[in-house]
């Protein structure tokens, strides 16, 4: 019992490794990415872009919805994204 004991306290004194590091931020981008899109669907579809625009709406939203969450105005049902 007391060598699982030392064993687990080894292990967590152990520094993350290049590939946590990495798993790590593929899963925080991931979270980022699919937000901006669930986001921007719902805009895209609000102000019924089509074409281009469409793909820009995405695209800005994916890469900013947080500044734009913060300046979005819905709330107050002023639409300006």
């Amino acid at each position: 019992m007391e060598t699982e004991t030392r064993a687990a306290a080894a292990t967590d004194d152990k520094p993350m490794t290049l590939g946590e590091w990495i798993s790590a931020a593929g899963f925080i981008l991931a979270f980022y990415v699919l937000i901006g899109l669930f986001w921007a669907d719902g805009h895209a579809d609000t102000v019924h872009a089509i074409g281009i625009e469409k793909m820009a709406t995405y695209a800005l939203h994916v890469a900013a919805w947080p500044a734009l969450i913060f300046f979005d105005f819905d709330v107050f049902g002023i639409h300006l994204t």
